[in-house]
């Protein structure tokens, strides 16, 4: 009998890679055989999967889907569905479980109208993720084995959240609304960004969360974490990696000595995230950028 994939099964595990206010990101792996179609069997919670490998069919009403590598699939809580695997090998999956309110924030911003059930946020059902989705899946995948940086996972989880939404419904144009900002809204937007900019500088040595901004700011993680992208071109994340990395700069430029040192200064997990962050923006490492441009002014 198939099992829906998101329940702990023996043939199935589940790791919890990350948590934070409003939403939990798992890592979901299912090694079943060829099963057919299942009992129908409610959601625990409000949820957006990823599908990374293999091949299943749900049933949501009178509607079947085979999803394989590269569909995201939306479930709302309680909501019942039937599962199958019509192929061997199982599936693997990454999961985001969002709370209520948080999926009704992120449907809003695609499809107010959409959003106006609490108790079955996801009116569409599923979509195909575009190739910007399964690079950001795979960036969360990868900070997430990399400790020290919540405020560059908690921003990512948010991203791929939204890049979710936004590509199943650019597949249903009908269903989305256009939203036109006031000139105030625009202002709010502009304030509540370089709010944040500041707010960063301040804290560019301290280990930085995107929840603790947000609520510092007075607004959600998600709306931060958008509005930030929206307006400034770059994302909140990589406007903070760029920053240290120009701070370290203009340190290592000055003569800075104690890498390991310049590395927690500014934020970072440790001396080996410094340099391979470091080295990813200048094209070289701490040690040789200083060589060459060390007290040079």
């Amino acid at each position: 009998m198939s099992r829906c994939p998101l329940a702990d099964l023996p043939h199935q595990s589940r790791q919890v890679l990350f948590a934070a206010p409003g939403v939990r990101v798992e890592d979901f792996r299912c090694t079943a055989h060829v099963e057919p179609e299942g009992p129908e069997e409610p959601n625990p919670t409000h949820s957006i999967a990823l599908v990374r490998r293999g091949v299943f069919s749900r049933r949501r009403h009178s509607e079947t889907l085979v999803a394989d590598a590269g569909h995201v699939l939306f479930f709302n809580a309680a909501e019942p569905y039937r599962f199958a695997h019509p192929v061997p090998g199982g599936d693997d999956c990454t999961i985001l479980a969002v709370e209520t309110s948080r999926a009704i924030e992120l449907v809003s911003r695609h499809a107010p109208r959409d959003a106006e059930n609490p108790e079955a946020p996801f009116r569409l059902g599923h979509g195909l993720g575009t190739l910007r989705l399964v690079r950001l899946q795979y960036e969360l995948l990868a900070r997430a084995r990399r400790p020290g940086d919540a405020l560059g996972l908690e921003d990512a989880t948010w991203e791929l959240a939204d890049e979710a939404l936004r590509a199943a419904y650019r597949a249903h144009p009908e269903r989305a609304d256009r939203e036109v900002p006031s000139t105030a809204a625009q202002r709010r937007r502009r304030d509540l960004v370089e709010a944040a900019k500041l707010a960063v500088n301040v804290r560019l040595g301290s280990p930085l969360r995107l929840g603790e901004l947000a609520r510092d700011l007075g607004c959600s993680p998600f709306h931060l974490s958008r509005t930030f992208r929206k307006m400034v071109g770059v994302s909140l994340r990589r406007y903070v990696q760029l920053l240290r990395a120009r701070v370290a700069a203009d340190r290592l430029a000055q003569g800075a000595r104690d890498l390991t040192g310049l590395a927690l200064d500014l934020g970072f997990s440790d001396h080996s995230h410094f340099t391979n962050t470091f080295r990813g923006e200048w094209g070289t490492p701490p040690s040789s950028f200083r060589t060459r441009f060390g007290r040079s002014y």
